[in-house]
């Protein structure tokens, strides 16, 4: 009896302890899996982490080809107002013209009555021939280039006065008669600037970019770059005004224009919010 009781607690004692050796095995791989599994979720993670990096790569690049692709819309946008302004100015320096050509003409001229012969002179006594008068010296023909220098004199005191049309017709007709004179880029200038202060902005645009492209090397390129941003601004164009304010920075980063630009800058960036 007592070795049957004796077998059977051998027994239940392999039994329990071949139980207990099974599940410390079964806990040594669980540990094992889970750091094979965690060791994947660090690998998994940083993959992940890596893809968000190239999504945003190619976010930026599509947001900046968005942004060029606007750029260069607003680019084509503004080169036809412009063609278009400078089509509609020509038509109205034609109208001008021909105003003007109208007004020049000469009148008719009434024909001149004939000669009366005049009555013959009495023979005149040795003591009364007179005696010839020393001839006046001849007066100086004004030359053209003081003629046209005068033209440019005249128009930049009408231009001072206010009278910006009668300016920009004496300006002009000193440009026709001396177009690479000491004073066309000044001349150029005033006509472009009486288009603006007559608030005629589309013109002055214009004229300052006739500047722009007959005279790079002025120093008055920094103001009417500046200029054609401000009349831009006056039309309703700010982005357009935007692009020109920051093409001036880009090519006159130290001029006191740009300073002037950038401040315009902030300032209609600040009305878009």
């Amino acid at each position: 009896m007592r070795r049957r009781i004796l077998a059977v607690a051998i027994s239940f004692c392999s039994i329990f302890m071949y139980g207990c050796v099974a599940t410390e095995g079964d806990t040594d791989f669980l540990y094992s899996r889970q750091r094979e599994i965690e060791t994947t979720l660090k690998k998994t993670q940083k993959d992940i982490d890596w893809l968000k990096a190239e999504v945003k790569k190619e976010e930026n690049i599509l947001d900046l080809n968005e942004k060029a692709f606007e750029l260069e819309n607003k680019l084509l946008e503004l080169e036809q107002m412009i063609a278009k302004m400078h089509a509609q100015v020509e038509e109205r320096f034609k109208k001008i013209e021909s105003e003007l050509s109208m007004k020049a003409a000469p009148a008719p001229q009434q024909t001149a009555p004939a000669p009366r012969t005049p009555p013959a002179a009495a023979p005149q006594t040795p003591s009364e021939t007179p005696t010839a008068e020393p001839e006046a010296a001849p007066a100086e023909i004004p030359t053209a280039e003081k003629v046209s220098r005068k033209n440019y004199d005249m128009g930049r005191k009408e231009f001072d006065n206010g009278n910006y049309e009668t300016a920009r017709a004496l300006l002009r007709d000193y440009l026709a008669d001396d177009p690479r004179g000491d004073k066309a880029s000044d001349a150029m200038f005033l006509i472009a600037d009486s288009y603006f202060k007559e608030k005629l902005y589309e013109e002055a645009i214009l004229e300052y970019q006739n500047i722009i492209e007959t005279w790079p090397a002025s120093p008055k390129i920094p103001l009417c770059q500046l200029n054609q941003g401000l009349a831009l601004m006056e039309i309703g164009k700010p982005n357009e005004a935007s692009l020109f304010f920051e093409s001036l920075i880009e090519a006159f980063p130290e001029s006191p224009e740009a300073a002037m630009a950038k401040k315009h800058i902030k300032s209609l960036s600040a009305s878009e919010e």
